[in-house]
């Protein structure tokens, strides 16, 4: 996992880590569930702020989408989708765990 994280780290855009390599779109729930595996709080946070700062900065005018592009944070096209819920994995996850 340290090796995927700094990998991570490394290709992520200023709006979030791109999906995969071939474009650089992303789904929010995606990035949720990939922080909560870090091994350390640095490394979840790393990759949840570029996802707050998607949220705070977009230009699309619709709610919470789980599928943007990760260089300008816009919407690319899904919306009002309950995949969304995934975002609350971290806290699921926290509760378990102890």
């Amino acid at each position: 996992m340290p090796k995927e994280m700094a990998y991570y780290r490394q290709v992520q855009n200023p709006f979030g880590l791109p999906l995969d390599n071939r474009e650089n779109y992303t789904k929010s729930d995606w990035i949720v569930w990939t922080a909560t595996l870090a091994e350390n709080q640095a490394d979840f946070e790393a990759l949840i702020d570029p996802l707050f700062r998607s949220l705070h900065e977009t230009t699309s005018r619709v709610p919470m989408t789980d599928w943007y592009w990760t260089r300008d944070a816009r919407q690319r096209g899904f919306q009002a989708r309950s995949v969304v819920g995934g975002v609350f994995i971290k806290a699921l996850a926290t509760r378990w765990i102890k």
